[in-house]
């Protein structure tokens, strides 16, 4: 039998979305049928950014024409594909539905996937499915993911002791409407405040007064984006928070080639259940922070870990959304299966046939049996089938990463990055000139190695580095909270998580160990990397089968 729930987003103004529920005694079917709560515009929060300028943004109040007062359609609200919403009978039995049509349109039909018939009310419903934690409790993403900028999987609830649900918003909503002094893309947007707007949080009151606890994670939301969208004219981007006043608001904006823009709001910024506040930023200028890799060249690093997401429809490449990410065992990255997503590789398997037997991502055989054996590399990397393997660079340079792969988030295009030669990885961490090039840390409780660009400013405020440049430091001698990192961050500080290493079939040492490969190859079976523990940083080289992070770079 056949069991669906069909939702219809009108365009009419109205505050609740109203639910009914009936059977139908020939098929049993469980049908919904609803319409949106409108968000309407709440405020106005302008800065304009100019040579000498302020650099500040302050908070006005300015609600928009009845025009103009349904900001998001129902349609990007409610429906997107991959939707799931979870509903509760009165035994509190979670059914789960799935969406089946109408994605990007005003009407949706959700069938069920897990779970029984709802049986006797009360109805409670969570929209979407993913947070929600129980009948009345939900966990808050620390990520909110979008395709473009628009608004997804915004949290809705609904409680009802009849067949009608009534479902409500239960956060707000921030604009960010974005405009750059020269051509730039976004690919994602940090928020840091003083309140906590992520983790698990309890549902209370019903109707228009429901509302959230304070959640239990943390004060950083991240809002990354599937491809970099475009900032040379207006461009909205949107981000759901809890409803409340955050006297502090740090804004980070990272664009696909790395570079970032850093603003902090002068005054309260209001976010109320339900509406949109919009956060409007012009003239933006964005800054890419450099690290010399000899004394006459310099790089910039890529924002995050680099990502092989097998699991997609169409697999891609992609950076972290956040520096500090990383699966470590959580994706079965340890297994021969080309459909998991995937951020320890082989050495030079880009995906490029570069002569040798293994190549693409997902390999992680280091078997020495035919047809490639000892010394001739285990199959990984360019090689002209003899003894001598070439570096990822010239004709085989299509065998890195970066060089040969586009980067969804990093440009999405191919050629824009590459990894670092070992003689890079080495001037940038032991013979930069630089009074501070480097400090082993936690960030969040995640550990790992702080790499400082030429010009480093520490955000003040901040408690001072400890045991910088030094090799044998321990990584709690550093700690920062996210938000502290979002700071240091922003003044150009990059973070290489310890995400651990893969040797065949067995991932370890997550969280305690980081590796990141070079392009450069050492000697028949070997490639350089560089590696750091708690108590050790040094330049190695390491089987090329060996599974390491890549963190990719560009000039």
């Amino acid at each position: 039998m056949k069991k669906s729930l069909i939702f219809l987003a009108l365009a009419a103004a109205v505050a609740a979305v109203v639910v009914s529920c009936s059977k139908e005694a020939s098929n049993d079917n469980v049908v919904f049928e609803a319409t949106a709560e409108q968000t309407s515009e709440s405020g106005n929060v302008s800065h304009s950014e100019s040579n000498g300028g302020s650099h500040t943004l302050p908070n006005q109040r300015n609600v928009m024409s009845e025009a103009n007062k349904v900001v998001l359609q129902g349609s990007r609200l409610l429906w997107q594909a991959g939707d799931r919403i979870s509903v509760y009978d009165a035994s509190l039995t979670a059914t789960v539905y799935g969406l089946a049509s109408g994605a990007g349109t005003a009407n949706a039909e959700y069938t069920r996937v897990s779970g029984s018939t709802p049986s006797a009310t009360p109805y409670t419903a969570v929209y979407p499915a993913a947070i929600r934690t129980g009948a009345s409790t939900v966990s808050l993403p620390e990520v909110q993911h979008t395709p473009d900028g628009s608004l997804t999987g915004m949290p809705m609830y609904a409680v009802s002791d009849d067949m009608e649900l009534h479902f409500y918003h239960l956060c707000g909503v921030v604009r960010f409407r974005l405009s750059a002094s020269s051509a730039v893309s976004v690919s994602r947007i940090a928020v840091g405040t003083d309140r906590n707007t992520n983790g698990a949080a309890t549902i209370s009151g019903s109707g228009s007064s429901v509302s959230l606890s304070t959640p239990g994670g943390n004060n950083v939301t991240t809002l990354a984006c599937d491809v970099a969208q475009s900032v040379a004219s207006a461009r909205d981007f949107y981000m759901y928070l809890p409803a409340g006043t955050y006297s502090t608001f740090r804004i980070l904006m990272t664009a696909a080639d790395g570079s970032l823009c850093s603003k902090t709001a002068n005054s309260n910024i209001v976010v109320e259940r339900g509406k949109i506040t919009t956060i409007t930023l012009s003239g933006l200028t964005f800054t890419a922070h450099r690290f010399s890799t000899s004394s006459t060249e310099s790089v910039v690093f890529a924002p995050g870990n680099l990502q092989y997401i097998g699991s997609a429809a169409t697999p891609y490449w992609k950076f972290a959304d956040r520096q500090y990410d990383y699966f470590g065992t959580t994706t079965s990255q340890n297994s021969t299966r080309s459909d998991v997503d995937r951020d320890l590789f082989g050495w030079g398997t880009s995906g490029w046939d570069n002569g040798n037997y293994w190549y693409m991502p997902y390999n992680i055989r280091h078997s020495t049996s035919e047809p490639y054996t000892g010394a001739r590399g285990y199959g990984y990397g360019p090689t002209d089938g003899s003894l001598y393997t070439y570096n990822l660079t010239g004709t085989y340079a299509n065998a890195d990463w970066g060089v040969f792969n586009a980067i969804r988030n990093g440009g999405n295009a191919a050629g824009r990055w590459h990894t670092p030669s070992d003689a890079d990885w080495t001037y940038i961490w032991r013979d930069r000139g630089a009074a501070l090039r480097y400090a082993k840390a936690q960030i969040g409780g995640k550990r790992g190695l702080i790499l400082f660009p030429d010009s480093y400013s520490h955000p003040a405020g901040l408690a001072s580095l400890a045991s910088t440049n030094t090799v044998d430091a321990a990584f709690t001698t550093n700690q920062y909270s996210y938000a502290e990192w979002l700071q240091m961050e922003a003044a150009g500080a990059v973070f290489l998580p310890a995400a651990g290493y893969r040797i065949g079939s067995s991932v370890g040492d997550v969280g305690t160990n980081g590796g990141y490969w070079s392009s450069s190859f050492d000697s028949g079976s070997y490639a350089y990397y560089v590696s750091f523990t708690s108590g050790d940083l040094s330049r190695g080289s390491i089987g090329r089968s060996f599974g390491s992070s890549v963190r990719l770079v560009r000039g």
